[in-house]
């Protein structure tokens, strides 16, 4: 896959993520997308309103942060992306062991964790690939 095409890729999960998580991270705080809050027993949390925003702000605004820097500068869109998918990874792993989902009598794995840690691990690894070769172009 051509540079071209892997900065298009990485664009892509990184806008997609950003969208995802502002809008679920909005939809979270305000309760428009309610979960049972007997999820939340055990946690740091009494409410989804902080998790929410988290999500929304940071998860969502890294990854658009990713998203900007890719379109316009990949150089800088490359290591901020491998970042963001790292963000977006700790999340998912965060979200598995902070919610007690079993506790809602609910099934504990969906495929939303592992298709939002895949988008994760794909933006960190396509980042990876982009800020190398940028380095490699950049020492010739």
């Amino acid at each position: 896959m051509g540079s071209g095409r892997n900065r298009f890729a990485l664009f892509v999960f990184d806008l997609s993520a950003a969208v995802s998580a502002i809008v679920g991270g909005i939809a979270v705080a305000t309760n428009v997308d309610s979960f049972p809050r007997e999820w939340l027993v055990g946690s740091p949390f009494s409410d989804y309103v902080m998790p929410g925003a988290i999500l929304a702000i940071v998860v969502g605004g890294s990854a658009a942060l990713a998203a900007a820097a890719t379109a316009a500068a990949p150089r800088l869109g490359a290591p901020i992306s491998i970042l963001a998918g790292l963000v977006l990874m700790s999340w998912i792993v965060g979200e598995l062991v902070v919610l007690n989902q079993n506790s809602a009598g609910t099934s504990p794995r969906s495929l939303v964790e592992p298709i939002y840690f895949a988008v994760g691990l794909a933006m960190a690894v396509l980042g990876l690939v982009l800020w190398r070769r940028g380095r490699r172009s950049s020492n010739e």
